[in-house]
């Protein structure tokens, strides 16, 4: 979030990984620089924070002092949405495709993302700038603080299909998507009552003939988005909020008591 916040990306919560009652945010910190920056700030001016993985609150500006830091006090709480019991198994894309599905995928609240090297991927995307420095974490922060949320998924990089599908945690309903051998729909997949789902999507290339055999030896069911080839990064945000539609798995948004 450092950089990102940096360059006065907006956000409509501003994450901080451990809970406060007060904090001094000292002048290199770019999310002082943000509440002076971008949201421009007074003292008594009241921002919208969040504690990774916990709640959000209202802070009020205490300071703003000459050397550039900002002390913050909260004055109220609140529990933050829930995570969405879906996850998402993706085979690894290239990098600038993976920089979106990072950010949308936390803005819907995902509870995971795991990608796994396909067979029809190309390897050099794991060596990516993407994952060998912190940016990857910061899309996924960025993405959380977009939707006021805190939830921030968890992110996993496996070698191979077979070798992600066992570490995944059990679920209700395990659907694979794939336009050209699945006989039916997302919806007609999924089981009415599922209270929780994992859904695949494959690399550009699409799935090996091996992996679908994986998929259907593993108990996963093939289902299609409908008659069109859509981005991997569109199929992702169609396909979470199909499920998250189709099994109930959104609550209606409440307003906020802060």
């Amino acid at each position: 979030m450092g950089q990102l916040l940096g360059q006065h990306t907006a956000v409509n919560i501003i994450l901080f990984d451990q809970p406060f009652e007060r904090l001094r945010l000292e002048a290199s910190d770019p999310r002082g620089t943000h509440i002076r920056q971008v949201l421009r700030a007074e003292v008594g001016t009241k921002v919208f924070v969040g504690f990774v993985n916990a709640d959000r609150a209202r802070a009020e500006v205490l300071a703003l002092e000459p050397d550039g830091s900002v002390e913050l006090q909260v004055i109220a709480t609140e529990p933050a949405p829930a995570a969405l019991p879906v996850q998402l198994l993706i085979g690894l894309p290239r990098p600038h495709t993976a920089k979106r599905i990072l950010f949308e995928a936390a803005s819907m609240a995902v509870s995971a993302i795991h990608f796994f090297e396909a067979a029809r991927g190309e390897p050099s995307y794991a060596q990516s700038s993407l994952w060998t420095s912190n940016e990857w974490r910061e899309r996924l922060r960025l993405g959380t603080e977009q939707s006021f949320g805190t939830h921030i998924p968890d992110v996993t990089i496996a070698p191979d299909l077979q070798t992600a599908i066992s570490q995944l945690p059990v679920a209700a309903a395990r659907i694979a998507l794939d336009n050209y051998e699945a006989g039916t729909s997302l919806g007609q997949a999924l089981p009415v009552d599922a209270g929780s789902v994992q859904i695949a999507l494959g690399p550009e290339r699409g799935w090996s003939p091996e992996e679908r055999d994986i998929f259907r030896k593993n108990g996963w069911k093939l289902a299609h988005l409908g008659p069109h080839v859509l981005r991997t990064e569109t199929a992702c945000t169609a396909a979470v909020a199909a499920v998250a539609t189709e099994v109930g798995l959104w609550s209606a948004p409440t307003q906020t008591a802060l």
